[in-house]
């Protein structure tokens, strides 16, 4: 039977859900994250995620959204927050009626063979931000999984869960150590992905690369690109052709455009 609370000062337990808000290495000790928001809360409890707790404002009744999330998420502890303390967790113009500290997946991902799998590797993405646009259009394009790699931003930081509307529940996801490790996992896949760069300075025009097949399409990171490594050691490096004065897209936009055009190919393929 979970357990229910009141909450009137910022005790220890109010201080764990805004440690783990903001601090990174909490998280990860841990094995939580601080969550908010329909649609992230919505993912992921339709994702089967574990929730700890859940903290609602006391002095508020609760919506039928809010109750129903609230059954469905089935948190080992309530927390009845006052007002002020439920508030001061939300980064929200209107505070979430649930704020939410939930289980992490950790493990590196395993699949079935699938001749149209489409994974994705972001090389050392800098901004969370910039990791969940990627993940929402990965989401959105039909991606199986996303891998990060070197020190990355962190998947459960709460500006990435936030830019990627919650699609970072939807989807495995893994940080490897380096371009190694991901080059050795990519490669152990049972449908062997063409591995495909992407760099401004691409040595084929990525809608002259077939992408039919099993892709792994990896993004450079914002502001260097990708690694000498992953360039020498891709099978092809495509560039995206611009027209204008800027010399690339950002990291969002280019993922975004590769994705489509990856689903582009095969739709036009398979009609």
């Amino acid at each position: 039977m979970k357990k229910v609370r009141e909450m009137y000062s910022r005790d220890s337990e109010f201080q764990r859900f805004e440690t783990l808000k903001r601090n990174r290495e909490k998280r990860a000790k841990q094995g939580l994250f601080f969550l908010e928001g329909v649609h992230p809360v919505e993912q992921a409890v339709a994702n089967g995620y574990e929730f700890y707790a859940i903290g609602v404002d006391a002095e508020k009744r609760l919506s039928g959204w809010a109750e129903d999330m609230l059954r469905r998420a089935n948190p080992e502890m309530i927390f009845r927050m006052h007002g002020s303390l439920h508030s001061e967790l939300s980064d929200r113009e209107e505070s979430c009626e649930l704020v939410c500290l939930a289980r992490q997946r950790l493990g590196i991902p395993r699949f079935e063979k699938d001749p149209l799998a489409l994974d994705v590797v972001f090389d050392r993405p800098a901004g969370p931000g910039n990791l969940g646009t990627v993940f929402r259009s990965a989401d959105a394009f039909g991606a199986r999984c996303v891998i990060t790699t070197g020190h990355a931003a962190d998947f459960y930081d709460p500006q990435c869960i936030r830019a990627s509307i919650g699609t970072v529940f939807n989807k495995p996801h893994v940080n490897l150590e380096g371009c190694d490790a991901a080059l050795e996992y990519l490669r152990a896949l049972p449908e062997k992905p063409l591995i495909v760069g992407t760099s401004a300075h691409g040595d084929a025009l990525l809608t002259e690369v077939d992408l039919t097949g099993p892709v792994a399409m990896v993004i450079g990171n914002e502001t260097f690109g990708m690694s000498k490594a992953w360039r020498e050691k891709c099978d092809v490096v495509a560039k995206i052709p611009i027209y204008g004065g800027a010399s690339s897209l950002n990291a969002g936009s280019a993922a975004t455009v590769c994705f489509y055009e990856v689903a582009r190919q095969r739709e036009f393929k398979h009609t």
